[in-house]
């Protein structure tokens, strides 16, 4: 009896969610695009086809680079009357970059390895408010944004191997730029289809007018000389302004 009763309330309810999700006001989403907003100082490593280093060796024998570059966030979003929106968005980005090469002899002798790593690191929200339009099973949307970026310190190293002298040491340098906060203004627009009631898919544009301030020391470690040596310089203060990069999101929502 009670496998019964149990059974005809879950098939009730299946049957009355539709009805339920389109008359509740919050909804949560989650979404996956490129980073927008990038660190002044980022500077990343670009693939080369050749080089020259001492000792007159000049060809690159193997290469390999790798970008990183992604952003993950939630949603949550308030229906208010006459097709608005109220939402805030959140997440983390992470945009970073490797180069790796090996540089040998003309006739093909491995000699040196090389690597070029840059990181960086932000995490953020978005309040902000948007309107929408249906058609059928397809929304269009329109608002206005309010994102606020956490920027960690932006690392960039470098590392040399001898691949000669196996038991040769591994020579680095990494520099560390002071991270900060950017805030700004920007428009957000995107399509979306509901295959039920209660769920969409689809895809959002973001842009905006960011300032960002870093306030902080910049850092550098090496080993060049075989001894370990930090440099540390004096604390500055530094601002930037100007559009981020256009976003790109591709958008998962659930009616609550």
């Amino acid at each position: 009896m009670f496998k019964q009763v149990l059974g005809a309330a879950l098939l009730c309810s299946i049957m009355a969610a539709p009805c339920l999700a389109q008359k509740t006001s919050f909804s949560i989403g989650f979404s996956i695009a490129n980073p927008n907003v990038a660190h002044p100082f980022e500077n990343p490593p670009q693939p080369g086809s050749s080089s020259s280093i001492n000792g007159g060796y000049g060809s690159i024998l193997e290469k390999d680079y790798a970008a990183s570059n992604y952003t993950v966030e939630g949603l949550l979003q308030v229906a208010l009357p006459k097709g608005l929106q109220l939402r805030l968005r959140g997440g983390y980005s992470l945009r970073q970059t490797d180069f790796y090469s090996v540089y040998g002899t003309p006739d093909g002798i491995p000699v040196n390895g090389s690597q070029t790593r840059e990181t960086a690191r932000s995490w953020h929200v978005a309040p902000g408010f948007t309107g929408s339009h249906q058609l059928g099973k397809f929304s269009l949307t329109g608002g206005l944004e309010f994102p606020v970026y956490s920027l960690s310190r932006l690392e960039s190293s470098n590392s040399s191997t001898d691949l000669m002298t196996p038991e040769a040491p591994v020579y680095e340098n990494v520099r560390s730029f002071p991270g900060g906060i950017s805030y700004g203004i920007g428009p957000v627009g995107g399509i979306s289809f509901h295959p039920i009631p209660q769920a969409s898919i689809g895809f959002e544009l973001r842009s905006a007018w960011m300032v960002t301030r870093l306030e902080g020391n910049y850092e550098e470690r090496n080993n060049w000389s075989g001894t370990p040596v930090t440099l540390t310089g004096t604390a500055e203060t530094y601002e930037h302004s100007g559009m981020s990069d256009l976003q790109v999101a591709l958008m998962l929502r659930v009616s609550l």
